[in-house]
This record gives structure tokens, sequence and C-alpha cells, in this order.
């Protein structure tokens, strides 16, 4: 073996030792989860920093043709899920993302209905900040199960926090 060849080695070695392994966690088909959930793909959501420290706020719409079906699926309540991403310490490896819920009455059909639901912010350590949104369709006993109104909305505050105050353009279409 070459001088050359061994020192090619040695870094190929050290920088696998080192790489970040997030990539790998992150591919598609290796049935690894996913870090952050996947979203829409449509641009992120630019929000204000929200006056209290300690709760988001996300204000939206949703679609008013759900409301027949989901009365007769005895879905009661609107879900929103704030999910948290973490930095995860060194080289990404310790993610500690976290999901805050938030459930309100079902009772707003149409453009004209907003929601004002209020989150608790995100958990303090591991660089926690806010990411994404969604909503759901629930039961009575906060159960939500597959009944999410879309993909995860990516949110853009003015700089990196714990707490939002969202306004959501879009209309949030469900189905039960």
């Amino acid at each position: 073996m070459q001088i050359t060849q061994l020192f090619s080695a040695a870094v190929l070695m050290a920088s696998a030792v080192v790489a970040n392994p997030t990539p790998m966690l992150e591919a598609h088909g290796t049935g690894l989860e996913r870090r952050v959930p996947k979203t829409s793909g449509a641009a992120c959501i630019k929000a204000p920093l929200s006056a209290e420290k300690d709760f988001s706020y996300y204000t939206f719409t949703i679609d008013a043709g759900v409301k027949a079906a989901a009365a007769q699926a005895g879905l009661t309540k609107i879900g929103v899920r704030q999910h948290c991403n973490s930095n995860g310490g060194p080289f990404g490896m310790w993610a500690q993302n976290t999901e805050n819920w938030a459930y309100v009455p079902l009772d707003k059909f149409g453009p004209d209905q907003k929601y004002n639901v209020k989150v608790n912010r995100c958990k303090k350590d591991f660089d926690r900040h806010v990411w994404s949104y969604s909503v759901w369709l629930c039961n009575n006993n906060n159960w939500c199960g597959t009944t999410n109104c879309g993909l995860d909305r990516e949110i853009c505050p003015e700089q990196k926090t714990k707490a939002v105050n969202l306004n959501d353009p879009l209309k949030w279409t469900c189905s039960a």
C-alpha cells in the first residue's frame, strides 16, 4: 500500500467518525423517523414573536364543507399541534424535538369564522424553537387519529423563538 493510499484511508475513517448522522436519519426509505414532520412544501408563514413568551397563538380558518362529515364521525374538537425543532447538541446527534397540543371546540366553519388557539411554548433546553404547526379534527377525548387537515405548515418567525403569534392566511381543508 502506498503512503497516499494510507493517508486517504485514514482521512476517510476520521471523517466517518465525526460526520453528522442527521442526513441518515432523514433519508427516505430507511424506515427511520424523520427529525421534523413532513411539510406541505409551501412557502413558510411569517409570524411575529408572541407577546406572551409562554404561549403561541395560531389564528386560522377551516373549510366549511367538513361540518356535516365531522359531526357524523363524532369529531367535536380542533387540535393544533405545534412542532418544536431542536438543534440536537453536537453534530445534531441528540435531537430533542417536542410537540405541544391544544384543543378547542369544533364550532367555526368558513372564511369569516376564525379560530384563535393558545398553545404552550416550546420546552426549554436543547435550543428548541418553533418549526411548524398542523390542524387536526379530534373527538371529545382529544384523540385525533388520522384526521389531520393537511401536512404541517412551516413557520418563519422574525428570529428563533419558543412562541409565535401566527395568523395563517390559508384555510385548512379537512376531511372526516
